[in-house]
């Protein structure tokens, strides 16, 4: 009995029962659920998500959350595409947008992270400001329009919409950053040290981490990988502008609660955060293929991370208690 709670209370026996929960309900309710197309569409779908979990993994591990995600890949994409369209969409125009996106996306993580830590502002507070002056920045440079791609024309389409060998390219990015990511957390001094900071960050402080800049850092890496995420996002639409990413932060969320991510710091990793932003996506297919509505939908996601949270917590404490021999929590 002890090791079937400590599996289901294990993040991991979560993923798996609300996995198998969701596939049994759609083998009875809609068998195109389980067709290769759709698992195909489902990849393509968390493509963008799973990059901006990947990044926004690192102000989680540190104690921190970055809610500016969704708004700085609008703001990323757009900025791309207003480069890219005054270029005409050729390959040289594009790649100074991206190289302008990118240095903006250093400065919002940067500016994110000397707040928190410069100020000691709460981390949901500065990002939360944040993607609300991103979102009125969006609207400044696209004048409130959407800038598309001419007649899917160039790199600026082929990002989202080719393939490499039959593999689509928005998940062969994903895949690399994902890689990347995964080496950087544990096979690196600074991943270990965002670790130890989001642990306890008193405790890494006298054993010489330099908590500021690492924590400054992690933010850097949630707004580029949300600029890519943004980037990829557009390009699969084929358009740019204020809408582009809305809603991707609760979907990114969603993935790290879904996923066993501790929002309290220095638990969890990048297989929690990609198995999350899986899960989302088979949800959010569920949901479609359901025809449920979009205001139902953000109800539903809203139910999910507080259920989720609330089974994290009372399963890990009940499993503790259970081995402990303790008293279940009330």
């Amino acid at each position: 009995m002890r090791k079937v709670l400590k599996l289901v209370g294990s993040s991991w026996g979560q993923r798996i029962t609300l996995l198998i929960i969701i596939c049994v309900f759609m083998a009875i309710a809609e068998p195109i659920f389980f067709r290769a197309a759709n698992a195909r569409s489902i990849l393509l779908a968390i493509a963008a998500t799973g990059i901006m979990a990947c990044g926004m993994l690192f102000t989680v591990l540190v104690g921190g959350l970055d809610l500016s995600v969704a708004s700085m890949a609008g703001l990323s994409a757009s900025i791309v595409f207003f480069f890219a369209d005054k270029g005409e969409f050729e390959t040289g125009a594009f790649m100074l947008g991206c190289a302008v996106a990118l240095a903006l996306c250093i400065v919002v993580g940067w500016v994110n992270g000397f707040l928190v830590t410069f100020f000691g502002l709460p981390a949901f507070v500065v990002t939360l400001a944040m993607k609300y002056i991103l979102y009125g920045s969006i609207n400044i440079l696209t004048n409130g329009i959407y800038i598309r791609i001419p007649g899917r024309k160039g790199i600026a389409y082929a990002i989202g919409n080719s393939n490499i060998l039959g593999i689509p390219i928005p998940i062969i990015i994903f895949v690399i950053v994902l890689v990347v990511c995964v080496l950087i957390l544990n096979k690196t001094t600074y991943g270990r040290r965002l670790y130890a900071i989001g642990g306890n960050k008193n405790a890494a402080n006298l054993t010489g981490i330099r908590s500021t800049q690492n924590i400054r850092s992690a933010f850097m890496i949630s707004s580029v990988a949300a600029g890519l995420g943004g980037l990829i996002l557009a390009s699969m639409g084929g358009q740019a502008g204020q809408p582009t990413g809305v809603g991707q932060e609760g979907n990114v969320l969603m993935a790290m609660v879904v996923g066993g991510i501790n929002l309290a710091g220095g638990e969890g990793g990048v297989a929690g955060a990609v198995a999350g932003a899986l899960l989302v996506g088979i949800i959010n297919n569920a949901l479609l293929l359901l025809s449920i509505g979009s205001d139902y939908q953000t109800f539903i996601q809203g139910v999910v991370i507080l259920a989720a949270m609330t089974i994290n917590m009372y399963t890990k404490r009940s499993t503790e208690a259970v081995i402990t021999g303790r008293k279940k929590p009330g």
